[in-house]
């Protein structure tokens, strides 16, 4: 009887964590339940995945990162395993550690979009733009919506000297007219209209762009890189 209640109140407490994430979207108090959770069943994979997400959520990545290495220690029969290692190396890399995220990714077998995009993206900040290029491009030449991709085409495109601005500008708008209120995108059409010499258009953006993230060190970078020419 003791442990069909135990039983019960695992249950309860994971769909009440389940709601709070998924529907609430009350990260904190979702990481308090399955917290209760881990104390009743500290080995169950599960739990530390969804304290993972929560914590992802809530920008924690070096707790994230610790549950999902747990997660992974453990015998994986309620989850897949290739979705764990991709949420880790997602943690790795929004937690700035790009050399151990391109260690994983180097160890995964599976090469989709998303592992390839993380990929791309560690190499970005790495500064090994050309290389992260051909791998945004890889993505467009069958997924040419990808928002995400069209932005960092375009911004690597007016980062280099050899960029194409014509066609950095063309994905610029493109990314920009899907999410009109995105930062980055906002950022990425004024930096291209100010390597293309067009330096109201680029203030008009880059201002918005810090209005819609206002502690952005790369806007305010760029802002600054216009204010000395214009």
């Amino acid at each position: 009887m003791e442990e069909l209640d135990i039983h019960k109140q695992i249950k309860a407490l994971f769909d009440e964590a389940m709601h709070l994430l998924n529907h609430k979207k009350d990260y904190a108090r979702a990481k308090d339940t399955l917290h209760k959770l881990e104390s009743i069943d500290a080995e169950n994979p599960v739990v530390l995945y969804n304290l993972a997400i929560v914590c992802i959520h809530l920008q924690d990545y070096e707790r994230a990162i610790n549950y999902l290495k747990r997660c992974m220690s453990l015998p994986m029969t309620f989850i897949d395993i290739r979705q764990v290692r991709k949420v880790h190396i997602f943690a790795l890399v929004q937690k700035g550690d790009y050399d151990r995220a391109l260690d994983e990714l180097e160890q995964q077998n599976d090469q989709d979009d998303a592992i390839i995009q993380m990929k791309a993206f560690a190499l970005e900040k790495k500064g090994n733009y050309r290389q992260a290029l051909q791998l945004y491009e890889r993505i467009l030449e069958h997924n040419p919506d990808n928002v995400n991709v069209l932005n960092a085409v375009a911004y690597i495109m007016a980062l280099i000297p050899e960029g194409d601005l014509s066609r950095a500008l063309k994905l610029a708008k493109k990314a920009i007219s899907r999410a009109p209120n995105n930062a980055a995108y906002n950022d990425t059409l004024g930096y291209v209209y100010y390597k293309r010499g067009e330096y109201n258009l680029a203030k008009n953006f880059l201002k918005k762009a810090l209005s819609l993230k206002p502690d952005d060190s790369d806007i305010r970078k760029h802002i600054d890189e216009l204010l000395k020419i214009s």
